[in-house]
């Protein structure tokens, strides 16, 4: 890892609990463009323009915003989306009906960034893995001491995310294995997600170790910060969004070798809600030229409270079904699979939209 990026590691934020900002604070310059700009109320279903949250316009959530707005536009639905529903906020403001606010320190001279409607949320969308934790209260949302359990799925999209971990051909690092008792510093790239703490785990890597050898963990910062990196372990695919560019960026800026999982490990990850024991593609990044064991996420889910209404429901699901080409359009690759859209092992199916599988011949 070079000086500079080594000289600016300790400078890496991972976290900040701070005031959220109020409305009157969420002005954005007015020289900032912006494709989806938010607009004022009224809001909600009964006016048919519904809030949804969503995420940045350039995040898989955000992109399912876009695509939910789209395709109900031919019903005479004016979707109204929450830029800033990401992560563990959407799926709490969906549960308690709590009006979204803007996070600390939100940059909203970033054109794919708005100001939040001043609403209540009526749909969103998270990943499998996130709403799950969410409805049994563990993971992320475990220190709210409770379960939240009145979602209900519209309709289930499929994206392939894979658990990867490469160390630059520089470090000399063959295997994950090695990491642990490695002599000099390495630096270590990784994302939040609860597989990655766990690979962590498996292979005895830790902070405090890291440290002692005068190296650590990374997250945030620049792309040539990450890339820099001894070793990355992330999940993600081939494309520019913020949560997934980590390997769209770093297999140009380094010359990386992709290692294996150890099998016990990713059977250990296959068990967990939301993941699946796969095989990746070869060359689909630069540096992985071969197939490598790994696991999946997979699952993304659009939904509602179970107060939502029954007409509004099954507009959605059929509006969605109707219009799968519009996931075939975004910036990242989502897939509508009549097999899968209305599969949900663990939170149910909205009747609305069962109804409309049904009818559809998509749920037996």
């Amino acid at each position: 890892m070079n000086a500079a990026i080594r000289h600016i590691a300790h400078l890496v934020l991972v976290g900040a609990t701070a005031a959220s900002i109020p409305l009157s604070a969420q002005q954005m310059p007015p020289s900032v463009e912006r494709p989806y700009p938010a607009s004022s109320p009224p809001y909600g279903i009964a006016a048919k323009r519904p809030v949804f949250g969503g995420a940045c316009m350039a995040c898989p959530w955000g992109i399912m915003a876009i695509v939910t707005m789209e395709a109900l536009k031919p019903y005479g639905y004016d979707v109204q989306i929450c830029w800033l529903c990401h992560s563990n906020l959407g799926p709490r403001q969906m549960a308690d009906k709590a009006k979204p606010v803007a996070p600390p320190g939100t940059n909203f001279t970033r054109p794919d960034i708005a100001p939040v409607p001043d609403a209540v949320l009526d749909l969103s969308a998270t990943s499998e893995v996130n709403l799950v934790d969410a409805w049994n209260g563990v993971g992320a949302y475990a220190s709210d001491k409770k379960k939240r359990q009145n979602y209900r799925i519209v309709a289930a999209l499929q994206q392939p995310n894979y658990l990867l971990a490469a160390a630059s051909r520089e470090s000399g690092i063959k295997s994950l294995a090695e990491i642990k008792d490695r002599r000099g510093a390495t630096w270590v790239y990784v994302d939040g997600n609860e597989a990655t703490r766990e690979l962590l785990a498996f292979y005895g890597i830790t902070e405090e170790g890291l440290k002692a050898r005068g190296g650590g963990l990374l997250t945030g910062g620049s792309r040539a910060f990450r890339a820099a990196a001894d070793v990355i372990i992330h999940n993600g695919l081939l494309v520019n969004t913020p949560e997934q560019r980590v390997w769209y960026e770093a297999t140009q800026l380094s010359d990386l070798v992709f290692m294996d999982l150890d099998e016990k490990l990713i059977e250990t990850l296959a068990k967990k809600p939301g993941y699946y024991a796969v095989v990746t593609p070869a060359y689909s990044m630069r540096g992985l030229d071969r197939r490598l064991k790994t696991v999946m996420r997979v699952t993304h889910y659009i939904y509602v409270r179970d107060d939502a209404p029954d007409d509004f429901v099954y507009t959605l699901a059929k509006a969605l079904d109707e219009h799968q080409e519009l996931w075939q359009r975004q910036a990242e690759p989502f897939y509508y699979d009549t097999r899968k859209v209305a599969v949900s092992p663990i939170i149910p199916l909205h009747s609305a939209a069962a109804r409309y599988y049904r009818e559809r011949g998509y749920l037996k």
